[in-house]
């Protein structure tokens, strides 16, 4: 693949040579994202859905989710990424320089060449648009498998309060980009898909919005907010019954809801 480095101003030159290099570089990004990189939807009958707490940060690479329509094109690739390939998004949080997700799929699917496909689809997008150079640069994706109940609960509460804990947000679903909205209030049509962690909840759904807002506005345990973190940026699993007693408890602490 051809690399090529030049400021903006290279885009509008004259420079018959460098406009090919550009184009053959587009047309290789865009047979890249269009290659059937996963196996198809068929496979996952009957296969065991596992869930996923990631973190994208596309800041260390300089290709950020700067205003609306950035975070509407990124939101819209993931929903249809991960729809086309039967998985689930329960939750997200898309900041300036970070997004955050919950996610089911099939434990043969691979979670990070699905995300991968969304990074490289928004950096096509991205560099047309703010006529940038098309390097492959990638961003830093981490990803953990989490299991048991409190801990996919936790998940919810850490990425439904990222808005606030980062200042992009004053109050819990005053950001547009974030899960917060639907799953607080059942907001119809929003794609996302309710975890099973969430059923004992209740099964009527204004208590069970209720609880779940009472549940989200409660404080992030800061051991269970440290754990979580850890996991990420070790690529660890998290699973309930293998926690140690200390951790347990803090993952109890923060359970009840009203």
């Amino acid at each position: 693949m051809v690399t090529v480095d030049f400021d903006r101003d290279s885009i509008a030159s004259s420079n018959g040579t460098l406009a090919l290099e550009l184009t053959a570089e587009r047309r290789e990004d865009e047979r890249l994202c269009r290659a059937p990189r996963l196996p198809p939807a068929s496979m996952l009958c009957g296969m065991r859905a596992l869930t996923y707490f990631v973190e994208v940060d596309s800041a260390s690479c300089g290709i950020q989710l700067f205003d609306d329509a950035c975070r509407a094109y990124f939101r819209n690739r993931l929903f249809e990424s991960i729809k086309r390939h039967s998985g689930q998004l329960h939750a997200y949080a898309l900041l300036a320089d970070h997004a955050w997700l919950l996610v089911s799929i099939s434990s043969h699917w691979p979670l990070a060449s699905l995300i991968g496909q969304v990074q490289d689809a928004y950096l096509i997008y991205f560099n047309q648009r703010f006529r940038r150079s098309s390097r492959r640069l990638r961003f830093y994706s981490a990803l953990c498998r989490v299991e048991g109940e409190r801990v996919v609960r936790e998940c919810y509460r850490y990425i439904e309060q990222r808005p606030l804990k980062v200042g992009e947000s004053e109050l819990l679903g005053d950001i547009e980009w974030s899960s917060y909205p639907s799953n607080a209030f059942g907001h119809a049509g929003s794609g996302l898909v309710r975890h099973g962690c969430l059923e004992s909840l209740g099964s009527d759904e204004l208590g069970s919005l209720a609880r779940y807002r009472s549940f989200v506005a409660q404080p992030l345990d800061p051991l269970c907010e440290r754990y979580l973190d850890v996991a990420l940026h070790e690529r660890s699993n998290i699973e309930e019954r293998n926690l140690n007693p200390a951790i347990t408890e803090a993952f109890e602490r923060g359970q009840s809801y009203s």
